[in-house]
């Protein structure tokens, strides 16, 4: 083996290509007491095959098994593999494309992509190829690297046994590399290295070789386990379901209805003995059941509790401290809040978008005429909570106190407007004195006062965004109730969230979110079903809107009243940019916050646990 030689091997039918690929191999620069010459496999079987004859023809320490059509651009490509080489043995492989964690079908772009690529970042730019994630400086680990360019520096049989044509031999490499211990990395290219110039690649037996290299790495690619989904006594959506399906894992429905709120011991012996019978490796829900988290314990099996609400009190309770709850809350700063709880599997994840259902969605003439609204909000305006009963009965500081929490943040989403740790120590002591709080599971009680006055807040907001977009605009409710609305506001009974409500949110020209006050920085699942079907949607500002999507760009963000009402003006008048910002937004949920990538992360969080 020769330590300071490098040798080039490309298997090769197209003299064209071959021919473009040697002049720019010419331009590379050789390192000071290197040398690197170039094998041409010209009629192999497989490219495994192929591979396997040119890795046993050079005595080279460095090969760079090469597609006929990628040329490298980066003239000092060599002292660079070098040089990430001789900075860990342990490095086996260096690939240009590749993914930290190879999908469970094998295909590798079934996951998120990271490197570079020639004109990468002008697509980006156009909104394209959100599965890439630009990498520009460093060198990162990956399960898995694309065969336009895969070097090495150890020599490891190609499976020619498995692999017996053009696909997957890449793969099947990557897997033989992770099994011997070596690690596999995409470095940082701030200009991509390359240019890969392929042709529309033929997938004539690319299923059948994906399905051989499942079966050969069983240690890879484990059998699918099953998902017990269980509905509850609150939230009536099925999304996790899909997801599920969609990522081919057997999914199992709980004939009964469990409870989010309160906890029976008879409620959780029946749903213990329904778990007896579906015989599954995780259960799963939205929300955390007291009853379910219950039973999962006694019995041994993972219960996955992804929260829809915050705050929510049950994440306090002695269930959710079990080494068999996983908890995936939509807020961060509710994680916070709980710190000092110790939970041993509290996670942050937000909702998800369910595009997989909504591509089903039919939209009638009748549709058209009942739903086409210019400016509309799906949700209730959560009536008073009659805090005034709490007052105490004479005018004093606590009363003030109370009337200043519940006023002062309405129609405002400036930092200075934030509900909690607002109460005065004395008006929590009162409150405790009159409050029945045994049900709120050990949550701190001041937390627990102003979650519950929160409503208060959001009732106020929701009464007054309507009531003065309203002056101007055609505004309509969807809600379970008339009480309290604007007059001037077009009030409609509730609809089903999973059939008429994707109607109105893709017909309306703006769907209005205004976030639940006691929600901090998280995302309500309204946001990523209106995104879902390529709705418009203008929402109170909240710090993970930001995070996740593009201001002004795929989402709409407003802090104050003023500001509101500028932008719905401004977007119902200039129609062609209200419809680029509902495409964009679409693309982003279609593309990276659908169910099957969040649950992806999920699971892969809870088996590394387990």
């Amino acid at each position: 083996m020769d330590n300071r030689k490098i040798c080039f091997i490309i298997c090769s039918n197209n003299d064209f290509y071959l021919t473009e690929c040697f002049n720019y191999l010419s331009l590379l620069d050789i390192p000071e007491g290197y040398t690197a010459d170039t094998l041409v496999i010209s009629d192999a079987v497989s490219m495994a095959a192929g591979y396997n004859e040119g890795m046993h023809a050079s005595d080279a320490r460095y090969k760079v098994y090469l597609h006929q059509d990628t040329f490298i651009r980066n003239r000092q490509f060599l002292r660079d593999i070098i040089a990430i080489f001789q900075s860990d043995p342990q490095i086996g492989m260096i690939g240009m494309i590749g993914a930290r964690h190879l999908c469970w079908d094998a295909v590798m772009w079934h996951e998120q992509r990271i490197g570079n690529f020639y004109r990468l970042e002008k697509t980006l730019e156009a909104g394209e190829n959100y599965s890439i994630q630009m990498i520009k400086e460093g060198i990162v680990p990956v399960e898995v690297v694309d065969g336009l360019m895969m070097v090495t520096q150890y020599d490891l049989p190609w499976r020619e046994d498995i692999i017996t044509g053009w696909d997957f031999y890449d793969v099947s490499q990557c897997l033989e590399f992770r099994r011997a211990g070596y690690q596999i990395v995409v470095p940082g290219q701030a200009s991509a290295w390359y240019i890969h110039d392929c042709e529309v690649p033929n997938y004539w037996n690319y299923d059948a070789a994906r399905k051989k290299v499942r079966a050969a790495y069983p240690d890879f690619f484990p059998p699918k386990k099953s998902f017990l989904f269980c509905p509850t006594d609150r939230i009536k959506m099925n999304h996790i379901t899909w997801g599920l399906l969609e990522l081919g894992y057997e999914v199992r429905m709980d004939n009964g209805e469990a409870h989010i709120q309160n906890y029976s011991e008879q409620g959780k012996d029946d749903f213990a003995e329904r778990l007896k019978v579906h015989h599954c490796d995780y259960v799963i829900s939205f929300n955390l059941s007291p009853e379910i988290a219950q039973a999962c314990y006694e019995e041994g099996v993972p219960y996955i509790a992804w929260c829809y609400d915050s705050p929510l009190k049950e994440l306090n309770g002695w269930f959710a401290a079990y080494p068999t709850t996983h908890i995936f809350a939509m807020d961060k700063q509710e994680i916070d809040k709980l710190a000092g709880k110790k939970l041993p599997h509290l996670h942050y994840m937000h909702l998800a978008a369910n595009t997989a259902m909504m591509k089903g969605l039919v939209i009638t003439e009748e549709d058209e005429k009942a739903y086409s609204h210019d400016v509309s909000m799906v949700g209730n305006l959560y009536l008073k909570q009659d805090y005034q009963k709490l007052l105490p009965p004479e005018k004093n500081a606590i009363s003030e106190d109370m009337e200043a929490f519940v006023h002062d943040p309405v129609g405002d989403w400036q930092q200075k407007t934030k509900v909690f740790n607002r109460l005065s120590e004395e008006t929590v002591q009162y409150l405790a004195g009159i409050m029945d709080a045994k049900k709120s599971y050990n949550m701190d009680n001041r937390h627990y006062y102003e979650a519950l006055m929160a409503r208060d807040i959001t009732h106020r907001d929701r009464v007054l965004i309507l009531g003065e977009l309203a002056q101007e605009h055609e505004v309509h409710l969807y809600a379970t109730s008339k009480e309290k609305a604007p007059a001037n506001v077009h009030v409609h009974g509730w609809v089903d969230p999973n059939k008429e409500a994707l109607k109105i949110f893709h017909l309306s020209k703006i769907n209005l979110n205004i976030t639940l006050r006691s929600i901090e920085s998280g995302i309500p699942q309204r946001i990523f079903d209106v995104m879902s079907v390529g709705g418009f949607v203008i929402s109170n500002y909240q710090q993970d809107l930001a995070e996740l999507f593009v201001p002004d760009q795929e989402i709409v963000l407003f802090r104050t009243m003023e500001e509101l009402k500028k932008k719905v003006n401004y977007y119902l008048r200039h129609e062609k940019e209200r419809l680029a910002i509902a495409i964009a937004g679409y693309r982003k949920v279609s593309e990276c916050y659908s169910y099957p990538q969040m649950l992806k992360k999920i699971i892969r969080i809870v088996d590394a646990e387990l």
